[in-house]
Parts: structure tokens; C-alpha cells; sequence
């Protein structure tokens, strides 16, 4: 039994070093849009969507930027109690949790490397991470609407653009 456990536990010990980082690199996320609605306001961002466990697990660990019209959307797939960290994070972040019908219950603060759990008030569906001091710059609230296609909101498809010399004539 000694020899079976010794090396599964090696492998933990393994994992838990950060030693697996580089093939946590490989992930890829699917990209989409988002609009947060402020009174009369929109504004767009576009955002990697993590979807699955590794997905959630590496967020945004590991950057050294972030774009101010980019993020990360995590989808809980059903309400959850949802509870974030920030260990190996090095960028600042704004945390907006978002209810199932696609309002916000709530923003946090995301600090670089720590452990301290931010946590949902209430059950969310969802959180948005994007730079930190966004929200308040651009008035966004509890209460104010995530439209996309998670909360039953999609936004509209704009028309594709074709040059003119790629029309047809006629």
C-alpha cells in the first residue's frame, strides 16, 4: 500500500508546486461578446469564455496585461455560491457576479496574488473579470444587465462587411 501511495502523492506534490503551469498554458478558450447596460449606456467587451474546470481553474493566472476592452467570462452553468482567488493572477481586476437573468448581484475586488476568496452575495451564474477600476469608471452597478446569449439576451449580429469590390453588381 506504501509504494502505491508515495508516488500518487509525489504527483500531488507535483501538481501543487505550480511545476504543471506549462501545460496548463495549452488551454484554449473560445472568445465572445458581452455588453454591460448602465442606464443608457452600452459598453462592449470582448471576453474569453471559461466554460470548463481547467478552464476556471487557470482564469486569467499567469498575464502580465490585460486589453481594457477584454476579460474573462466564467460560466457556472447553474447558479452557484461562487467563491475567487486571485493566486497567480498579477493584474488588479474588477469581479462582477451575475445572476442567472444576466443582472449583477454584486462587484469585487480582485487583488494580484492573493488568496483572500472573494465571494457572490448570492447564487450567480456567472462572473466577469475585467480590469480593475472599470466599473467604476464607466458607472457600473449592482443591478445594472450583462446581455449575451448565457442570460437569454444575445446581442444583435451586425451585418459582415464586404468591400465594394467584393459585391456582387446587378
Amino acid at each position: 500500500m506504501k509504494s502505491i501511495l508515495a508516488p500518487a502523492l509525489a504527483g500531488l506534490v507535483f501538481l501543487a508546486s505550480g511545476a504543471a503551469a506549462p501545460a496548463q498554458s495549452r488551454l484554449i478558450f473560445d472568445d465572445t461578446t458581452i455588453e454591460v447596460v448602465t442606464g443608457k449606456k452600452r459598453h462592449t467587451w470582448r471576453v474569453q469564455l471559461a466554460i470548463s474546470a481547467p478552464q476556471m481553474a487557470r482564469g486569467l493566472m499567469f498575464r502580465k496585461t490585460l486589453d481594457p476592452w477584454k476579460g474573462m467570462l466564467f460560466d457556472f452553468g447553474t447558479p452557484v455560491l461562487a467563491r475567487i482567488w486571485m493566486k497567480n493572477t498579477e493584474i488588479p481586476l474588477d469581479i462582477l457576479f451575475i445572476r442567472a437573468d444576466g443582472t449583477i448581484e454584486s462587484i469585487g475586488f480582485g487583488e494580484p496574488f492573493s488568496l483572500r476568496i472573494v465571494r457572490s452575495g448570492s447564487p450567480v451564474r456567472a462572473a466577469l473579470e475585467i480590469l480593475y477600476g472599470t466599473a467604476e469608471k464607466l458607472g457600473i452597478r449592482p443591478g445594472d444587465r450583462i446581455r449575451h446569449e448565457m442570460f437569454g439576451t444575445p446581442l444583435k449580429k451586425l451585418p459582415s462587411y464586404k468591400p465594394k469590390s467584393l459585391r456582387k453588381k446587378g
